[in-house]
């Protein structure tokens, strides 16, 4: 099969090489996945850029990529819940080969078929986005009908699937984007719209309950001075210095609770989220449309920074 693997940690996205690898085998509990589409997510970056090895050691080369949909080549034994020729969606385990190629294995449990009115590419631009936002909204912070929710960095991919998310939840969102950003979160649903490069947030908004925060840096700092007391900031793992070392200063002088959410697997969200996205209360949001044989070009892109929506690459046409 063709495949893209991490060959070496680097800066350059040229250490990820075109390769070809024998068709992965299944065990008991496991499927293998024709992979039809492969979502990009800059934590793909962090990986390639060697910046999370303490969190996963990986044994190079390594095909990396986690969002994956296609449709289910086989099944080994103790697999019920799909079956062959079955449309799947899902995360790949991180240790595991991941999904920068022509199939996967994967143990069952991590995939759930697709909802039935999404294509390949628009199915694998949601399970990492959906699961972190979730994680944050619902399992940390709890949203309840009415709040008011800031959502950072509202125009990426999980920015844009919080901001869905919250108001699902019945949340108020203000959302903080870039000017040409602005049109695009307020369709998303955002009710309040934050032209960063031209406003301030901390002079807009006040009493704000959770704060969505995928950037960290002076923009976490800033946050707690919008947040009412009790209130939460959500940080997406970035392992970022100057958060880090002001997080409990903070929590303490404002009276605000930080949660790290960080990668974690959670099938059991892509149940439930499968009707919100056939009802259309959710909806994809894929900017770009790459070849497999284009992962590079994924990650250069990703590296030059704001990003609008997912990056998918198209591994089968």
């Amino acid at each position: 099969m063709k495949a893209i693997a991490l060959t070496a940690y680097g800066q350059d996205p040229a250490v990820l090489k075109a390769v070809e690898l024998p068709t992965p085998q299944i065990g008991p509990n496991e499927v293998l996945v024709e992979v039809h589409a492969a979502g990009f997510n800059p934590f793909d970056c962090k990986i390639r850029k060697g910046y999370l090895q303490r969190f996963y050691p990986l044994q190079l080369p390594h095909v990396i990529g986690n969002d994956f949909a296609g449709i289910v080549a086989d099944a080994g034994p103790g697999v019920f819940h799909v079956r062959v020729g079955d449309r799947v969606y899902g995360l790949q385990s991180i240790l595991r080969p991941g999904v920068y190629a022509e199939y996967t294995a994967i143990e069952a449990s991590l995939v759930r078929r697709m909802p039935s009115n999404l294509s390949f590419v628009e199915a694998a631009s949601l399970p990492m986005v959906y699961q972190t936002a979730w994680m944050g909204l619902a399992g940390f912070a709890q949203v309840r009908t009415g709040q008011l929710v800031l959502v950072h960095a509202a125009t990426g991919g999980v920015g844009s699937a919080a901001v869905q998310l919250a108001r699902a939840m019945g949340g108020r969102v203000a959302a903080t984007s870039r000017s040409d950003g602005v049109d695009f979160v307020r369709a998303l649903g955002a009710d309040i719209t934050i032209d960063y490069e031209a406003q301030d947030f901390t002079a807009l908004l006040r009493n704000v309950d959770v704060v969505f925060d995928p950037i960290g840096g002076q923009v976490n700092l800033d946050s707690y001075r919008v947040v009412r007391r009790g209130g939460v900031i959500l940080v997406v793992l970035r392992e970022d210095k100057l958060e880090m070392e002001n997080r409990s200063r903070l929590e303490r002088e404002y009276g605000v609770a930080t949660s790290v959410i960080a990668f974690e697997n959670l099938p059991e969200v892509l149940d439930f989220l499968r009707p919100l996205f056939e009802n259309g209360t959710l909806k994809p949001v894929v900017s770009r449309v790459l070849p497999l044989a284009q992962a590079m070009e994924a990650h250069r892109l990703s590296d030059a920074g704001h990003a609008r929506g997912k990056t998918v690459l198209r591994v089968r046409e």
